[in-house]
């Protein structure tokens, strides 16, 4: 009997580790997701950024990870991560709980500055059909002008399939083209009109691609001069985000290659280039390089680009040149977590190359401050007001964002 015992416990020894071994792997991995807080979201739009995590070891999971890739969807803010067996023993669970932001709203627009002042709104949605899709519409009227604008972007529907995008704007304005201190070079009174349609295509969660053919119109009031444009381009970036409780942090970079012939101008190309490293050094406080290059032979005056394309603060917006390449280095903090958002305060020194028509080569470097509202229950995703100090100028400006800058 105590041979038989022994037997026994023996062959257990030998089963167990056996029986451990043939389910523990796929009991441990990522087999399922379940979604819940759901309204007006699709459920496959939600499901589509998780998908990447199928098939990997529970214990691997970053859960910041998860909370970083539905924040980057810009419609969810997720309340809850948590993972459970499937009761089968075949694997886990990936259980979300999230809250969609306001996606439909009015947004009203007022700016005021040296070159004058204007206001208007557009009505949006970020969330156009629950898909994700972007909508809106809308106008500006000011002391220089006043313009209109409509632009939708369309979410793929599923993997293999690409996006699209259509726009269309029309703009009577008094143009400016200034120096580093906001003094004029010159201006002109022009009608433009542009429209673009492209498609865009994701390969993976972090690369995308986009084919774009675009309209431009350049007409100068009471004169038969201007310019039109057919424009073909190709954009190809990568983008990852990350979370550290506090602020969604951007690591990108894109390059794009388009060419703008003239139907009744000079052909010219356009090369562009942006980067984006942010990284986080503890919880609500991270370094931020932000890069941008643009070169542009044989753009014609009234295609000349404005500083934003350089991701500097430094320049007046009306400052105009064919090529540019700039750089930001500053740091970020977090100031305060509330139920709407975080706000935060950051710094950064700047500089930036340019050449243009009138004023040739030129460097410019100097600081810029911010105060940014990063929000959690609005689909937009940042308010922010800055002042920047050009220190080759001599020149103190504020700016005003809105996701983007104006």
């Amino acid at each position: 009997m105590k041979n038989l015992r022994w037997l026994a416990l023996s062959w257990l020894v030998v089963l167990i580790p056996g029986i451990y071994s043939q389910t523990e792997e796929p009991g441990g991995r990522i087999t399922a997701l379940d979604i819940s807080g759901l309204k007006r979201t699709k459920l496959h739009v939600a499901e589509r950024p998780l998908r990447q995590f199928l098939g990997i070891d529970a214990a691997d999971i970053d859960i910041d990870a998860v909370y970083a890739v539905l924040m980057d969807t810009g419609i969810l803010e997720p309340l809850n991560v948590d993972i459970r067996d499937t009761g089968d023993g075949r694997g886990k669970i990936l259980m979300v709980e999230v809250r969609e932001k306001w996606s439909v709203f009015p947004l009203p627009v007022v700016f005021v500055g040296s070159g004058g002042t204007s206001f208007g709104g557009f009505f949006v949605d970020t969330n156009a059909f629950g898909l994700n899709d972007k909508f809106f519409i809308g106008g500006m009227y000011g002391s220089a002008g006043w313009m209109t604008l409509g632009v939708y972007v369309h979410t793929p529907v599923r993997e293999g399939f690409p996006g699209w995008t259509m726009s269309g704007s029309f703009a009577r304005s008094e143009q400016r083209h200034t120096d580093q201190r906001d003094e004029d070079l010159r201006r002109f009174d022009l009608d433009r009109i542009s429209g673009s349609a492209g498609l865009t295509y994701t390969f993976t969660e972090v690369f995308k691609g986009a084919v774009d053919l675009s309209y431009t119109q350049a007409l100068l009031q009471e004169t038969d001069g201007g310019e039109r444009h057919i424009g073909i381009a190709a954009e190809l970036a990568l983008r990852k985000a990350r979370w550290d409780g506090f602020l969604l942090s951007e690591e990108s970079l894109s390059g794009s290659y388009k060419v703008m012939a003239g139907l009744d101008s000079p052909f010219f190309q356009v090369l562009r280039f942006r980067g984006v490293y942010e990284k986080s050094l503890l919880p609500g406080f991270r370094v931020r390089l932000h890069t941008g290059a643009l070169y542009a032979p044989g753009v014609t005056v009234l295609s000349e680009s404005s500083p934003s394309v350089a991701q500097v603060a430094i320049l007046p917006q009306s400052f105009s040149a064919r090529h540019y390449a700039g750089a930001s280095l500053g740091l970020e903090k977090y100031l305060f977590k509330m139920a709407w958002g975080v706000l935060s305060g950051g710094v950064s020194y700047q500089g930036v190359y340019s050449y243009g028509s009138i004023l040739g080569n030129q460097f410019d470097h100097g600081l810029a401050g911010t105060l940014s509202f990063y929000l959690s229950k609005l689909a937009i995703p940042a308010l922010g007001i800055g002042i920047a100090y050009n220190v080759y100028a001599d020149y103190l400006q504020g700016s005003f964002s809105l996701g983007v800058s104006f």
